[in-house]
C-alpha cells in the first residue's frame, strides 16, 4: 500500500499532573508512528482515569494505556479502524476484569478510557467513562463524548460505565471526517470539571500552541481549586492524510507492466509452460523457476497501463493473497529474483476446476458435494478473519487439488482496512459473477460476510442439481423490484434425492435479504451436514410442493381416466 501512504501531519502536546493529590492515577498515551503503520493504522491518542476508590486505580490507567497502544498497532493491517480498536478495548477489559476477581486484596482494577485515532481523512473515537474528547472546528468547540455518570442526589454522582468494570462492555464509538484546522482535545475531569465552559473555550479558542495550552490548561484548573488529578491532550491537524493522484501514480507506476508472453518466453527466470487465461483485464500463465519448480504467474493487461484505479486493483490483488493463509487459499509466494515487471506468483496447483467437474458429472453425490463446501468454508473464513470479502466465488475460481479445494482468484476482494483510507481516485470496483454474486451488490444494498455466504450457497446448489437457485431470470434482475418477483426453485424438483432439510438449508441461505440467511457459516454447515428439527416434517413432502408440475400431470391424467370410465359406462 505504498501508493497510499499518509501524509497527514498534525501537532501534539500532552500533560499529566497529580494536582493536590499524592498519587497521579491519571494516563495519558499517544503513538504518532510514519511510513507504513501510520498509513496502516494512524495515530492514536488516549487517556485513562483510574477510578479513584479503587486500590488499583493507577495500576488499571496505565494498563489500559499502554496495553492500547501497544495491540492496537499489533492487529492486522486489514482490519477496519473500529474491529482493531475495540477487540483490543474488550480484550483489556476481560484483563482488568480478571484482575479485579482474581486479587487477594479485594482490589478493583477500573479506569475510565478514551482514545482518539485519526486515519487518512476519518477520526475514530472509542469512549467509556467520563473522560472527554472536544473538538474545535472554525471556532465552534463541540464535545464528542458523553460521560458516563448517573446522578442520585444533588450531590451524589456515580461513574455508570468503567473499563474493568463488566466483562460485557459497552463503548461508544463516534466516527466523523477530518479537516485541516480542527483541533481535539482530550481531559480528565480535573480539567473539564473545575474549568468554567466559558474559561475552557477561551483556553482553546485562543492559545494556537498545543504546548502552551496543555501547560495553560493544567495551571489555570489549580488555581481555580481542582482535588483532582489534571490530564490534558491536544491534537491539531495541519495537512490530511490522502496522497495526490500523481504521488500516487509515481509509486504505482514504479515497475513497467510486462510484454504478452508465449510458450518459451523468460521473465526474471521465469520460463512460460502454458497459457492458462488471457482477457482484457490480465493473463495468467503455467511457469517454471530455474530449479524446475512449476508455479503460476498472473500479468496486469497493458491496456490499463496508464489507469491508477486498476494498477492499485492489481496490486492488491498480491498483497491481500499474501495476507491470507488457510490450505484451502492459493499461497502468494515471492519471486525468486527482483521483479523487474509487475507480476505475482502463486503455487500451481495442479487438478481440474469446479466447473470442470460440474460440467463432466451433472449432480454431484451429496456428501461429496457437502464436504467441498465445508472445505470451501474453512478457505472464506481465512478472508473474513482479516476483515476481507472473495466477491468472485465461482466453479472457475476453484481447483480441486490434492487436498482439497483450493480458491485461486483475489481479483475481486475487499478490504476494510484499505477501504477507510481513502485514495485520491475512483477506486476500480470489480463485481463478482452475476450467477453468483448476491442480490445486494446489484441494487445497493449492504454487503459483507453475508453476501459471499450466498455465492457459497449457489455453488452447493448448482453442483447437486446442476441449475441454478432462480433460474435464468437471476443474471437480469437489477433492482430491489426484479429481485423480490424472483422465487426460490426447489432443489428437489432437479434431483429428487436432496432431502427437505437440506433444501431448506440451501433456500435459507440463498434468501433476496441478506438479513434473512445465516448469522455465521457455522451455522449453515450444521444444517447442510445433519437434519435441522425445525424442518424434518413429520410426514412426506406434499407432491404439490415436491413437484407442481407432475402433480399436476397426475391430476389431468386422472380426469381423463375418470372421463373415459363414463363414457363407456352411458355407451352401454
Amino acid at each position: 500500500m505504498q501508493h497510499l501512504q499518509s501524509r497527514l501531519r498534525v501537532r501534539f502536546a500532552q500533560q499529566s499532573d497529580a494536582g493536590r493529590k499524592s498519587e497521579n492515577q491519571d494516563t495519558v498515551g499517544a503513538r504518532l508512528p510514519d511510513d507504513a503503520l501510520l498509513t496502516s493504522k494512524g495515530i492514536a491518542v488516549a487517556v485513562a482515569d483510574g477510578v479513584s476508590s479503587s486500590a488499583a486505580a493507577r495500576e488499571a490507567s496505565q494498563t489500559a494505556i499502554t496495553g492500547f497502544l501497544t495491540d492496537y498497532y499489533a492487529t492486522p493491517d486489514t482490519w477496519s479502524t473500529r474491529q482493531s480498536a475495540e477487540r483490543v478495548i474488550r480484550s483489556l477489559n476481560n484483563s482488568l476484569w480478571g484482575l479485579s476477581q482474581n486479587s487477594v486484596y479485594g482490589e478493583g482494577y477500573l479506569t475510565t478510557f478514551s482514545a482518539l485515532i485519526l486515519k487518512g481523512s476519518s477520526a475514530s473515537i472509542f469512549h467509556i467513562g467520563d473522560t472527554r474528547v472536544y473538538r474545535l472546528r472554525e471556532n465552534d468547540l463541540e464535545l464528542l463524548t458523553r460521560d458516563h455518570n448517573q446522578r442520585i442526589d444533588r450531590d451524589t454522582v456515580y461513574l455508570s460505565r468503567a473499563l474493568g468494570a463488566d466483562p460485557a462492555l459497552e463503548i461508544d464509538v463516534f466516527t466523523c471526517e477530518l479537516q485541516a484546522g480542527d483541533r481535539f482535545v482530550l481531559t480528565s475531569d480535573g480539567i473539564h470539571d473545575t474549568l468554567s465552559a466559558s474559561d475552557f473555550l477561551g483556553l482553546v479558542r485562543n492559545l494556537t500552541s498545543p504546548d502552551e495550552l496543555v501547560a495553560q490548561a493544567v495551571a489555570e484548573a489549580l488555581d481555580a481549586g481542582s482535588e483532582d488529578n489534571l490530564s490534558i491532550q491536544v491534537v491539531d491537524i495541519d495537512a490530511l492524510g490522502i496522497p495526490t493522484e500523481h504521488s500516487a501514480m509515481q509509486v504505482l507506476s514504479q515497475l513497467p507492466f510486462p510484454p504478452l508472453l508465449q510458450v518459451g518466453d523468460t521473465l526474471d527466470g521465469l520460463t512460460v509452460q502454458k497459457v492458462l487465461h488471457e482477457s482484457n483485464r490480465s493473463q495468467v500463465y503455467q511457469v517454471t523457476d530455474e530449479q524446475g519448480q512449476r508455479l503460476v504467474m498472473k500479468t496486469p493487461s497493458p491496456l490499463y497501463s496508464d489507469d491508477p484505479a486498476y494498477i492499485e486493483r492489481f496490486a492488491m490483488e498480491a498483497w491481500i493473497g499474501a495476507r491470507i493463509h488457510s490450505p484451502n487459499v492459493v499461497r502468494v509466494i515471492q519471486p525468486p529474483r527482483a521483479r523487474a515487471c509487475l507480476y505475482y506468483l502463486t503455487d500451481y496447483v495442479p487438478g481440474q476446476t469446479l466447473g470442470e467437474v460440474i460440467k463432466e458429472r451433472r449432480q454431484l453425490a451429496i456428501p461429496d458435494a457437502v464436504q467441498l463446501i465445508e472445505q470451501l468454508v474453512r478457505g472464506i473464513r481465512a478472508f473474513h478473519r482479516k476483515e476481507t470479502l472473495h466477491q468472485d466465488i465461482k466453479p472457475d475460481n476453484i481447483v480441486l487439488g490434492r487436498q482439497g479445494p483450493v480458491i485461486i482468484d483475489f481479483g475481486s476482494c475487499w478490504v476494510a482496512g484499505v477501504e477507510e483510507i481513502g485514495a485520491p481516485f475512483v477506486r476500480d470496483r470489480i463485481l463478482g459473477t452475476l450467477d453468483y454474486s448476491a442480490p445486494e451488490y446489484r441494487y445497493g444494498g449492504k454487503v459483507g460476510p453475508r453476501s459471499d455466504q450466498f455465492s457459497l450457497a449457489v455453488l452447493l446448489y448448482e453442483m447437486l442439481t446442476g441449475k441454478r437457485p432462480y433460474g435464468d431470470a437471476y443474471s437480469k434482475a437489477m433492482d430491489v423490484k426484479a429481485f423480490q418477483r424472483l422465487r426460490y426453485i426447489p432443489a428437489s424438483r432437479h434431483n429428487p434425492l436432496i432431502p427437505q432439510w437440506l433444501d431448506k438449508a440451501l433456500e435459507k441461505a440463498l434468501s433476496i435479504h441478506p438479513g434473512s440467511r445465516y448469522s455465521a457459516l457455522s451455522e449453515w454447515l450444521t444444517d447442510i451436514k445433519r437434519p435441522n428439527p425445525h424442518w424434518v416434517s413429520s410426514g412426506a413432502q406434499p407432491l404439490l410442493e415436491r413437484n407442481p408440475l407432475r402433480f399436476w400431470q397426475l391430476l389431468a391424467a386422472a380426469g381423463w381416466v375418470v372421463t373415459i370410465v363414463l363414457t363407456v359406462y352411458l355407451l352401454r
